[in-house]
């Protein structure tokens, strides 16, 4: 059963990330559509922005580990005596981007939730990609209508 407490918490976890991330490029898309920054501001806007929405993730991520450990008594936390938020939040953080040093592991059912939050931080990380990639391409291609001579 506790498996089960485990996946729905996981599952909730993803949701909110996902729905964060997808409130965040809505935004940013906002900022990319603005007339008054320069094509420069608004990479930087879509970069900070998705960095910060990461950050964001990572930590309800944090959040939902020390609900599995301390309220739903999923599992257990070795190499400290007592996991701290720093500490959950650098082990979201890491385990989010699949850096994974593991100097950290969970044990017992929080292993589901440390399994499946890589999963949704290669997509989230992935899907930031993609909307740079667009974010770029349109601002060059603009650029370049700009600048080119006009044929005659």
């Amino acid at each position: 059963m506790v498996e089960f407490y485990a996946f729905v918490l996981s599952l909730a976890l993803i949701f909110a990330a996902v729905m964060i991330h997808y409130q965040a490029l809505r935004l940013l898309s906002v900022g990319q559509a603005s007339t008054r920054l320069s094509r420069g501001l608004k990479i930087l806007l879509v970069i900070f922005g998705l960095i910060v929405a990461h950050v964001l993730e990572a930590g309800l991520f944090a959040g939902g580990y020390w609900v599995g450990e301390r309220v739903l008594d999923l599992g257990a936390f070795v190499g400290v005596p007592a996991m701290t938020a720093s500490q959950l939040f650098f082990f979201s953080i890491e385990t989010f981007t699949t850096q994974g040093v593991g100097d950290v592991y969970p044990v017992g059912a929080l292993r589901l939730i440390a399994s499946l939050e890589p999963l949704a931080g290669l997509i989230l990380i992935g899907w930031s990609g993609s909307f740079t990639f667009l974010a770029m391409g349109l601002d060059w291609r603009l650029e370049r209508k700009t600048t080119e001579p006009s044929g005659g």
